[in-house]
């Protein structure tokens, strides 16, 4: 997210919006709240596995319902996790069970390399976290490893991302970051566990552009020897979605692992209506999408409200992962985004400063993280399937 303008497109009727450049909180009394529905050590929920059950008539999603389970995937014998994986258009741990991400960003490089916020995130029951880093500032990727381990070790998938390319078309650079000996060997340590987002609502011209450049990105960090699944933000500073259903299925398939997942940042105005035909879209596509940024308003500023309870409906009802952007700094007199303080979720890293819309999406509404995060069975069973 930043904040930048940029030129409106042109969207099919059914999903005509216009689009404007991205990013970032209120102040409202803490509440303490419970853990929330984790998976740690616990029976598998109900609906776990691939969405509701095909055989029940009032399945509200439209994911296919079959090779339920994790059966298929347990390697030998039931002991060690594989790599995530994506599969008709859906995610799925190294132990062969669904994964609907649910959970925040952090800027980590700026605020956080240690990784100490990890613990207070986890307190929502996210599952994910998406971690705010750049290729060219100078600094070592290695200095990341500490908030990935962090993000382990209290069950939440990290998605590691470079945010150079903000509203801007620049892979080159920041692939050769990706494909360091340090970063791919970074990236080998922590595979079992990791999501790496290649470049933060990169812009492309148009989608000739999308498709070849992320296209040779991605066989070329293959070919370096990074094999966990690939994030791949929409055009348009990330909300031109619509790039995403045109392109998406064409740069998946030029992917010699077919291990993407495409990613919108959904910052303008849609209804219900709206946001739910974007997501049956994408499963009738069988195409791997989350909303890998969201909040309360519009940016640049504090703009158009957003109906991000709707958003967060939607999304359950199909199955779409989602992370709110973002969780801050540690700094209670200090805004971390400074163009729209409401996008703090937080105050400091405490989960007990939870303020405004973010509290909401964290931890009250029905369809929040606490309500509806499971934690990937690979990330809370010690990487055993059994």
């Amino acid at each position: 997210m930043q904040n930048l303008g940029v030129p409106s497109f042109a969207a099919p009727a059914a999903l005509a919006l216009c689009f404007v450049a991205a990013c970032s909180g209120v102040v409202a009394e803490p509440d303490e709240a419970p853990a929330g529905p984790l998976r740690d050590g616990g029976a598998p929920r109900a609906d776990a596995g691939r969405g509701p059950d095909a055989s029940d008539p009032g399945a509200t999603s439209k994911r296919d319902a079959s090779s339920a389970g994790r059966d298929s995937a347990v390697p030998n014998g039931g002991v060690g996790a594989g790599n995530y994986r994506v599969e008709d258009g859906l995610l799925y741990d190294g132990c062969g069970e669904q994964v609907v991400l649910r959970g925040v960003n952090h800027p980590t490089l700026y605020v956080d390399r240690a990784g100490k916020a990890m613990a207070q995130i986890a307190r929502t029951g996210a599952n994910a976290v998406r971690l705010f880093w750049f290729a060219k500032n100078g600094v070592a990727i290695g200095e990341a490893e500490a908030s990935i381990e962090a993000a382990v070790e209290h069950g939440m998938l990290p998605m590691l991302e470079m945010h150079d390319s903000t509203c801007k078309w620049d892979l080159a650079g920041i692939v050769d970051y990706w494909t360091s000996s340090e970063a791919v060997a970074l990236i080998q340590r922590h595979q079992q566990h990791l999501l790496v987002n290649i470049a933060n609502e990169a812009s492309p011209p148009d989608g000739s552009k999308f498709r070849q450049g992320y296209g040779d990105a991605v066989k070329r960090m293959r070919q370096a020897g990074i094999h966990v699944p690939i994030v791949i933000d929409g055009g348009g500073c990330g909300r031109n979605y619509q790039m995403l259903l045109d392109n998406g299925p064409d740069v998946l398939d030029q992917d010699p692992d077919h291990n993407l997942i495409f990613s919108a940042h959904l910052y303008d105005p849609m209804n219900a209506d709206q946001l739910g035909a974007l997501f049956d879209r994408t499963v009738d596509l069988s195409l791997p999408f989350i909303v890998g940024e969201l909040a309360n308003k519009q940016p640049p500023g504090c703009g158009a409200s957003l109906d991000y309870k709707a958003l967060l409906g939607e999304a359950e009802r199909a199955q779409i992962g989602w992370l709110a952007w973002s969780w801050g700094d540690d700094n209670p007199s200090t805004i971390w985004n400074t163009d729209c303080g409401e996008f703090d979720m937080t105050s400091t890293f405490s989960y007990d400063t939870l303020q405004g819309w973010g509290k909401e999406v964290a931890v009250t509404l029905d369809s929040s993280i606490q309500n509806t995060s499971l934690r990937p069975y690979a990330l809370t069973h010690d990487d055993r399937c059994d």
